[in-house]
């Protein structure tokens, strides 16, 4: 066959192929309000994203569909927590933790249940938080891809009752975990509770250096309420050793950050204002 009826014929099938099915409008919706709550996101307007995460959650308890039901209240949990509304973060993980005949998702079942866990620990309600984990980690069973959180968790639990030694201990399961799954994020909240628990049981200046890793591993990953908090840890622990000069500047570094971050400026502005020469 010539070369060129070879072409008309390629061309000719593709012609015939049937077009691109576009998705259901409620489906499309879904996909849309999604979006646009990562959008807002990522521009800094905690707020209105969660306003699109409840949308989203809307649409997608009406088309029953358990996945997107799960995922988008979880996300909602974790945006309403920043915004300071932690009845309300903890309240909508109910959709997923209190409703067992709905299928959700095993690894979303895990997800809600250490969403819960942080929730109930920053509100001091730590047997609630212990009793979370513990459920998180009995689905995991060491295997999934959650060790990293759920050890980082415990650490958090074990922080909060004054065990500095046990806190140390799950933080560096937890880092070894993420470090084996290059998940930066994780690594960074292990090394922030090393830090911290070296500053309980007041080793300060062997907390700042796993201070210092974490924020380097949080600006890297342009996440500012962590940079917030790795910089007002290292204040904290530069202050505890002494050091004065260190403590204010990592102090003013905060305060820019916590201003940026109440401003709604976007994660790019924030990081650009922290650049260092």
């Amino acid at each position: 066959m010539r070369k060129g009826a070879l072409l008309a014929l390629v061309l000719c099938a593709a012609c015939a192929a049937a077009p691109k099915a576009e998705p259901p409008p409620a489906q499309a919706r879904l996909a849309q309000a999604e979006a646009r709550a990562e959008a807002l996101l990522r521009s800094g307007d905690a707020a209105s994203a969660a306003k699109s995460y409840e949308e989203a959650l809307r649409i997608a308890t009406s088309l029953e569909d358990v996945d997107a039901i799960a995922a988008n209240a979880i996300n909602l949990s974790i945006v309403d927590q920043w915004l300071g509304r932690n009845a309300e973060a903890r309240k909508v993980l109910a959709v997923v933790l209190d409703d067992p005949r709905r299928p959700f998702p095993p690894r979303r079942r895990l997800q809600a249940e250490l969403r819960a866990a942080i929730i109930d620990l920053a509100t001091g309600d730590r047997a609630s938080a212990t009793a979370m984990t513990a459920s998180a980690a009995q689905r995991c069973a060491d295997s999934c891809n959650y060790v990293a959180t759920i050890r980082n968790v415990q650490a958090q639990i074990a922080l909060s009752g004054g065990d500095a030694a046990e806190a140390a201990l799950r933080a560096q399961q937890a880092l070894e975990s993420a470090r084996g799954r290059q998940d930066d994020a994780e690594a960074a909240n292990a090394l922030r509770t090393l830090g911290r628990a070296a500053r309980l049981r007041g080793a300060a200046a062997a907390a700042q250096p796993f201070l210092e890793q974490a924020l380097e591993l949080d600006r890297a990953l342009a996440d500012p309420r962590k940079i917030l908090a790795d910089l007002t840890e290292l204040s904290h622990a530069a202050a505890e050793a002494g050091d004065a000069g260190a403590a204010r500047g990592y102090a003013q570094r905060a305060a820019a950050v916590s201003r940026a971050l109440a401003d709604g400026r976007s994660v790019a502005e924030i990081e650009a204002g922290l650049r260092r020469p």
